[in-house]
């Protein structure tokens, strides 16, 4: 059966646009137009949610580090989420990344109200880090599917999924109060098992997705 979308709140007439590249998806408003909460603007661009790139020619730092006013979006596992023995001190590659931006590459375990929101895969969960009197570092934890347990998921199913687990980062964004959002594509990389093979497939699957997230 269709899984049943949260719907605990509506996305904020103040997110106008959201973007979908190769590395990151990225929402933002807009302070000078009006809003119009049910037609989002998508934006491509082709970095990652801490403003890098990997993609030639653009390589290194292309944007800004996420400010005060963004969240971004940790495609967290669940197996770091719920590790209480090395916790973000475990992750390497991209994660490692993320969890050094964030001061947080030494823990053991994630925060309290983390570990508790996010018990399984779909869940996402917003936590803001950083010492007092410093800039606060906002992210939505997040756990996406992991396509290698399911190889024989159809597209239908994969689609559902998804939004699932996008409609939840997008509630986690609206309760946040923040003004903009980098979101990067969920179950990417090597989570996305079978599609790695049709990556065309599964960005076409991603964009839908997202789409069903919004609903």
């Amino acid at each position: 059966p269709a899984p049943v979308f949260p719907r605990p709140i509506a996305i904020p007439p103040s997110v106008e646009a959201m973007g979908l590249g190769a590395s990151v998806l990225a929402c933002c408003t807009s302070r000078d137009k009006p809003p119009n909460p049910t037609r989002p603007n998508v934006k491509v661009v082709h970095y990652g949610v801490l403003g890098n790139s990997s993609v030639a020619p653009a390589v290194g730092a292309v944007a800004r580090e996420p400010d005060e006013e963004t969240a971004f979006v940790d495609p967290a596992g669940m197996h770091h989420i719920q590790n209480t023995t090395d916790g973000p001190s475990g992750a390497s590659g991209a994660a490692g990344a993320i969890y050094s931006w964030l001061g947080i590459s030494t823990r053991k375990e994630f925060p309290p109200v983390v570990r508790q929101a996010i018990t399984a895969p779909l869940l996402a969960k917003f936590y803001g880090y950083g010492e007092p009197g410093r800039p606060k570092r906002n992210c939505i934890h997040a756990v996406g599917v992991d396509f290698r347990t399911m190889p024989q998921t159809s597209r239908s199913e994969a689609v559902a999924q998804l939004a699932q687990a996008y409609c939840n980062i997008l509630v986690q964004f609206c309760e946040s109060g923040l003004r903009k959002l980098r979101l990067l594509p969920m179950s990417g990389g090597v989570f996305s098992g079978p599609w790695s093979l049709d990556m065309p497939a599964f960005s076409l699957i991603t964009a839908e997705a997202v789409e069903r997230g919004f609903e």
